[in-house]
């Protein structure tokens, strides 16, 4: 347990560094980029992330799995190491030849494209689920720590208007190579070269195609729709529904942290024949999750319109209609990554979560289909919506069903009460302030101050109670 509290720490670390950078950064290139100069980054990098995607084929959490089942077994984990990355190896170099291929015969952006090849070139050196497997979180996420916080600097340094939009591209596709690459300097502690046979290395081929089949479901109905957008309403859409967007990913990032952490913890339980405890400890990590989620989505609806014209500028005022809408998938995705994550890949259950993100896909596009020609950019976030919570609803119903899990339904009642009354408090005491950084500072004090007093109050904060237990 002192382990997990440990990786824990470093990945929140890790993962506060991605929250606090888009927030200082984002102010930064979306005044200077434009909606349509963020949006030819998102849409060449949602092309370029098919092909990564491919070049991963599975591995990062095939190989998490694999590693941690052989590290809490003391099997050969060098061996398993090296085959699994020469078979990583063999699918990039296919993924990376195909896509140079493509851009050959692509006219528009294709400067873009080929900076972007360094995003695949990138999954060739990424072994961060090898550290993940062993549980030993802080080598990468100080290493990305850097990388971003760098990164970030340049970004501050070389984006000042639309003109930089390849520049921009250049820093934020070599900040994520480097970031993998710079990882190697730590493999030797725990590794020792071992040269693999290429039956050996094939063998591991329906195993990662299993967690494989699923991330392209789940890119049909996150990174297509970029795609679908810049194609049928122009690159200007795609910064719009990109940024709508950012702030969710941002928190949902932070919000299923733990569940980073715990996927190897889980694979060593089970492991060691001890399903029981994963229930256990999700009887306590899912109530908290919902603990946070809830007040976090409110509180969006709380800033959301007072942040917008000084945080992503004037020219994304009409993201203010789009925010309200989508806000709901910050409670949503976390519980659907938290079932998947913590119980149903560690125990091997890929069955139900390729069903989960496969259906979800399915719904994502037909409704793309039917939606996109009445409502256009509408659409695609309706259908991003509906997809996101089937996915999440086929997960969680399955997890019920196969187990002894139950939800503290008053709980999650009480937390919704009290989130609805510190937003419409909230947002009633600060109406009369300005779009500025120091009203939305204040505003979450607020906020902050209102939520954890009233689940004091209601005897819900699981926070108090772990403090008093203590």
């Amino acid at each position: 347990m002192k382990k997990l509290t440990k990786n824990f720490f470093y990945q929140t670390i890790f993962q506060l560094t991605k929250i606090l950078i888009p927030i200082i950064t984002v102010p930064v290139v979306s005044g200077a980029l434009g909606p349509d100069g963020v949006g030819v980054y998102n849409y060449t990098n949602s092309v370029a992330q098919y092909f990564a995607l491919a070049a991963g084929l599975g591995v990062m959490l095939y190989g998490n799995r694999e590693i941690a089942m052989a590290w809490a077994r003391k099997n050969n984990v060098s061996e398993k190491f090296w085959e699994i990355f020469f078979f990583k190896a063999i699918s990039t170099l296919v993924s990376l030849s195909v896509y140079f291929f493509f851009i050959f015969f692509v006219f528009k952006y294709k400067i873009f494209y080929l900076v972007q090849s360094l995003t695949i070139i990138a999954v060739f050196f990424d072994i961060s689920w090898f550290f993940m497997g062993i549980e030993d979180f802080k080598k990468t996420s100080m290493t990305n720590l850097v990388i971003q916080i760098i990164t970030f600097i340049c970004i501050l340094a070389f984006v000042h208007d639309h003109d930089d939009v390849l520049v921009y591209t250049i820093i934020q596709v070599l900040g994520t190579f480097l970031s993998q690459f710079f990882v190697w300097s730590f493999i030797g502690k725990y590794i020792h070269f071992q040269l693999p046979s290429f039956k050996g290395c094939i063998s591991h081929f329906k195993g990662s195609v299993m967690y494989f089949i699923p991330q392209v479901a789940i890119m049909l109905y996150t990174n297509l729709n970029k795609t679908i957008l810049g194609i049928t309403v122009g690159s200007a859409a795609v910064g719009y529904y990109a940024n709508s967007l950012q702030l969710n990913s941002v928190f949902i990032t932070i919000i299923t942290t733990l569940d980073v952490v715990l996927l190897p913890y889980m694979s060593g339980l089970y492991a060691k024949n001890n399903s029981n405890r994963i229930v256990q400890v999700m009887n306590k990590t899912i109530n908290l999750q919902l603990f946070f989620s809830i007040p976090i989505m409110f509180g969006m609806l709380t800033v959301y319109d007072k942040l917008i014209p000084w945080f992503f500028g004037n020219e994304f005022l009409f993201i203010k209609k789009v925010i309200p809408v989508v806000v709901i998938l910050i409670i949503i995705k976390p519980l659907g990554i938290s079932i998947s994550r913590q119980y149903l890949m560690p125990i091997g259950k890929i069955g139900v979560y390729n069903k989960s993100v496969l259906l979800g896909a399915a719904i994502n596009i037909i409704l793309n289909l039917i939606l996109m020609p009445f409502l256009g950019f509408w659409g695609v976030v309706i259908a991003t919506i509906l997809a996101e919570t089937f996915v999440t609803v086929v997960r969680t119903v399955s997890f019920v069903k196969d187990t002894n899990f139950k939800f503290d339904l008053k709980a999650v009642l009480i937390y919704f009460v009290c989130g609805s009354i510190m937003c419409l408090l909230t947002r009633f005491i600060t109406i009369a302030m300005s779009n500025s950084i120091f009203t939305n500072v204040i505003q979450v004090i607020i906020a902050v101050v209102i939520y954890f007093g009233l689940t004091v109050l209601f005897k819900v904060n699981p926070l108090f109670h772990l403090k008093k237990k203590q």
